[in-house]
């Protein structure tokens, strides 16, 4: 009877949230709430563990995301993003297609560090008018623009803090290099799926014109070497085992100096209290995913669950490819595959029933979550790119799956094949 409530529950939220009666940041929380009372857990528990634990339970992980999102703000107030956007556009010169591959390319260069929604907005404000202007229909442009974005965010090091606070993956440790190799491969088969797929958009758009159009040029531009601002923080967190605060603040410490030394500390402070600003809606979801990580690992909770998660067939190299590959499209509209939705909670007790090895299960969330990144129309960067671009968030979804789908089965071969 529990199990079935319980279950009633993620349905019951589910649906407020495809519905979108209830935002993502309202209905997790309350999700988590609801789970407590299900199981009769009494109030001073429930405020306790539930609410009060829950809320700061991912605290690294939000961390991280703001210091990311003070990076972002630092590419985008000394002028390192819109200028590598601009000499990317003038390196192709009169090859449209060219224009746009060297254009995805630094889309997905800086979004291994930019986060939040701002630095969709300043990125795609950039990228997506150049595109258009050498005749890409507005339509490919949005798609390429969130694919490219999709490749980098493999390696985003927020992302990577969340996921192991997650499943508990040596939250306390250095990197592990397993991380790394998984991360890399799968990059290797988006950007397959991504060329294939770019290639044969274009050639079914005739009317791409033989031109680019000319770009206004700045004044001024920055020092070369402060283009590689956003490798900054990923060279210092993979080959040197520095925590992610630390390498966001050299990043940003590294860019300021090659381009605003004089106004170093107004800068960085700048970008600090924006980055927070841009953070608070991730940070704000984080907070409810840890009340209902608490709220699932509640002794009633596993007690109900652990017979229904244990049929679920992902123990062999087989059926774990096919039973995520199969239900990816789950991850839209924050629904059960969702990590940041319902499925927190299905990925939880796969977790703690130890269904899972947490480095399998790693793959698992980070393959699906390519499906996610790029087709759920719930995501904001998509509802962005689609308003700004003049197309329906859905058309983007429809044209985006079956390749996502694809991305997620090569993910998740390389994950049975390492970590089953």
């Amino acid at each position: 009877m529990t199990a079935a409530l319980l279950l009633a529950v993620f349905a019951l939220f589910a649906a407020l949230m495809l519905l979108r009666k209830l935002p993502a940041l309202l209905a997790v929380p309350c999700m988590a709430a609801t789970v407590a009372m299900v199981v009769r857990e009494p109030l001073a528990q429930w405020l306790s563990l539930v609410i009060a634990d829950g809320a700061v339970r991912l605290a690294p992980a939000y961390v991280a995301v703001c210091a990311g999102a003070m990076l972002g703000r630092v590419m985008m107030s000394t002028g390192i993003a819109e200028d590598v956007i601009r000499r990317a556009a003038e390196f192709g010169g009169d090859r449209p297609m060219v224009v746009a591959a060297v254009l995805m390319s630094v889309t997905a260069v800086l979004f291994t560090s930019l986060t939040g929604l701002g630095a969709i907005i300043m990125v795609g404000s950039l990228v997506l008018p150049i595109m258009m202007s050498l005749g890409v229909p507005r339509r490919l442009a949005a798609i390429l623009f969130l694919l490219a974005f999709a490749t980098g965010f493999i390696f985003n090091i927020a992302l990577w803090r969340l996921y192991r606070e997650l499943l508990q993956v040596a939250p306390a440790a250095a990197l592990p290099r397993e991380i790394v190799r998984f991360a890399s491969a799968l990059a290797l088969v988006m950007t397959a799926v991504v060329g294939g797929y770019a290639t044969w958009a274009a050639s079914r758009a005739p009317d791409l014109r033989l031109w680019a159009a000319s770009l206004p040029r700045r004044a001024t531009r920055v020092p070369a070497a402060a283009y590689l601002t956003p490798f900054v923080p990923l060279v210092l967190y993979v080959g040197f085992g520095w925590r992610e605060v630390p390498a966001f603040l050299a990043g940003a410490l590294y860019g300021i100096v090659l381009t605003r030394p004089r106004a170093l500390v107004q800068t960085l402070l700048s970008a600090m209290i924006r980055g927070v600003e841009d953070a608070a809606p991730a940070v704000l979801l984080m907070a409810g995913i840890g009340m209902l990580l608490n709220a699932l690992t509640l002794p009633a909770v596993r007690v109900a669950l652990a017979p229904l998660v244990s049929q679920l067939p992902v123990q062999t190299p087989l059926s774990y490819v096919l039973f995520f590959t199969l239900l990816s499209p789950l991850a839209l509209y924050r629904g059960p595959l969702n990590p940041f939705g319902v499925g927190v909670g299905v990925y939880s007790l796969m977790l703690s029933s130890g269904l899972l090895p947490p480095l399998a299960l790693l793959a698992a969330i980070m393959s699906v979550g390519q499906v996610q990144n790029v087709c759920d129309p719930t995501n904001t960067h998509n509802v962005w790119v689609a308003s700004y671009t003049g197309v329906r968030v859905e058309e983007i979804s429809r044209a985006t799956l079956l390749p996502m789908m694809l991305v997620c089965l090569g993910g998740l071969l390389l994950g049975a094949w390492w970590f089953l």
